[in-house]
């Protein structure tokens, strides 16, 4: 392998080491954004609804059962 061609390796993979650090940045930053405060107010919010939703659907249970054996 001449000087030329090694060079030449040399320069593309410094410009592919580049590339991979900047989609590694853009990455951390969609995953930056996805962690923000709104989107986790949501997902308590839906996790809270669920909870009671699972609640009501639970004592309707243990009451049709009450009833049941009443």
């Amino acid at each position: 392998m001449s000087n030329e061609e090694r060079d030449d390796l040399r320069d593309m993979l410094i410009r592919i080491d580049e590339r991979v650090k900047s989609i590694q940045e853009d990455i951390a930053e969609i995953n930056g954004a996805r962690r923000c405060h709104t989107h986790a107010e949501k997902f308590r919010t839906l996790e809270r609804a669920v909870w009671r939703t699972a609640t009501v659907v639970a004592g309707l249970a243990v009451r049709i059962i009450y009833d049941t054996f009443k």
